[in-house]
């Protein structure tokens, strides 16, 4: 029996066909200019990744959804070609999909100034595509999900996850009100049932089990499930206990394109997650985990794609990009969910007539957007670059908190006027700056379960866990 594999974790590839660039202009401009990802490259980065993961020669490949831009039938047969130069090398290859993977409205064909809806996927051919990826005959499939397990050793037993919520995006083709993909994940009760007698049977069998999902399932920040809900998956915690409970204790991870380990420790065990950040995006990197099933070990390390054969300063490049796109993904997010943002003002207005007397909410998501960055842009922007990076603790952040509380400060000084000035600053550090400097400690600081007995700082790139 093979007590040691290597393992590559790839994540987030976003691969765009050239294709779908009939002719390039100011339509696909704009799409760039609102996105930190290299979609110019992502071909070529996809490449490289290949012919490293081939140099590496490890036992198995699992990519961990949104392979492809935005679920394009032309992205995804690219994807698959490549990937079956792993496949060929003897290397096995499983995949999960990822919320813009399948039945996505913002799949696009740019020519020019304009665009065109572009040939999208349907659950079945994601299966059919990715057949020699997960999808065969060797897999035992969920019946409602693309969800599958995968005995990959006599030792190792795969548990792929699928809690994408495609099913409910929207089609102004179709009738709907606006074109919109869901980024939030959800499992059904049945579905959640048949993971846990998956890996129940496994950890019976003796085998170890090592999940995979495009979505979270343990917070990398002080209350994400809060503040950054639709990345983690619903019900997170119940499904973390019973997964646990099954003998789960490692999952592998992407979604939110960030470099970060999260464990959590509940009465039923710990679980940690491994979030691997998108290639295509700075930090552009990727994990190789050396898995011991005998020691029930994991010894992990990140890899940094910093260069591609056309550029030698592709890292370099790729950091500018996410430093410069910070003002138009704050305006591309306000806009995407301004519905949302905007229904919630007016609930809150209803139910606080008085309050709202006094304060001036921007009413367009470009004037919220404009008073933000304003007095947070700067901060903002080290903070993220902190988290996408993968912090190891231990440096003293307390000068970027106190910037981004000032910064607070300043929105409701220029959105709160006359008496309730002075009462919503009181309620701000009373009520509200105490969970925020947590969130903000959590993330600078890489603190997991903060504030708990079990609180604890793990290497985000070197670090060995437990199976």
């Amino acid at each position: 029996m093979e007590k040691t594999i290597k393992i590559a974790i790839i994540s987030d590839l976003h691969v765009m066909a050239t294709e779908l660039i009939k002719k390039d202009g100011s339509a696909f401009e704009q799409y760039l200019n609102r996105d930190r990802k290299m979609l110019r490259e992502s071909v070529e980065i996809l490449d490289t990744l290949v012919t490293d993961i081939i140099d590496l020669r490890p036992h198995l490949v699992l990519v961990t959804g949104d392979l492809t831009k935005d679920g394009e039938r032309a992205s995804h047969l690219l994807v698959a070609d490549r990937l079956q130069r792993l496949t060929d090398a003897g290397i096995q290859v499983l995949v999960v999909p990822g919320n813009h993977d399948i039945n996505n409205p913002d799949a696009k064909v740019y020519d020019g100034d304009t665009t065109t809806a572009a040939e999208t996927i349907t659950r079945n051919e994601f299966a059919e595509i990715y057949r020699h990826a997960g999808y065969d005959e060797h897999s035992r499939r969920d019946n409602d999900t693309l969800s599958y397990c995968r005995d990959v050793t006599e030792g190792l037993t795969i548990l792929a996850i699928d809690a994408c919520m495609d099913r409910l995006n929207t089609f102004v083709s179709r009738g709907d009100a606006r074109d919109h993909c869901k980024t939030s994940g959800n499992l059904e009760a049945a579905s959640q049932q048949w993971l846990v007698e998956q890996a129940t049977a496994a950890t019976a069998a003796g085998k170890k089990v090592i999940a995979m999902m495009h979505h979270h399932l343990v917070p990398h920040f002080h209350m994400e499930d809060t503040l950054a809900a639709p990345y983690m998956v619903d019900d997170a915690r119940q499904l973390c206990k019973r997964l646990i409970q099954a003998g789960v204790h490692v999952i592998f991870t992407g979604h939110l394109h960030i470099s970060d380990i999260g464990q959590t420790s509940v009465r039923e065990g710990n679980m940690v997650e491994v979030a691997t950040a998108a290639a295509v995006g700075y930090p552009c990197q990727w994990r190789v985990a050396t898995c011991n099933t005998a020691a029930g070990k994991i010894q992990l390390r990140s890899v940094t794609l910093h260069s591609l054969p056309s550029d030698p300063d592709f890292g370099e490049r790729a950091r500018e990009v996410f430093k410069n796109c910070i003002p138009t993904m704050t305006n591309g997010v306000l806009t995407r969910y301004w519905p949302e943002i905007s229904q919630a003002i007016d609930n809150y207005r209803s139910k606080h007539p008085f309050v709202m007397r006094y304060i001036d909410i921007p009413e367009s998501p470009k004037a919220i957007a404009d008073l933000l960055l304003k007095n947070l842009q700067k901060p903002v922007t080290q903070a993220y670059i902190t988290f996408a990076e993968g912090n190891e603790g231990g440096s003293d952040n307390n000068e970027l908190i106190n910037e981004l509380i000032k910064g607070v400060d300043k929105v409701v000084d220029q959105t709160v006027r006359g008496i309730l000035k002075p009462f919503a600053k009181a309620a701000l550090h009373l009520r509200i700056y105490g969970t925020f400097k947590l969130v903000l400690r959590s993330i600078l600081e890489d603190l997991n379960d903060i504030s708990t007995s079990h609180e604890a700082v793990i290497n985000d790139h070197t670090a060995i866990i437990d199976l």
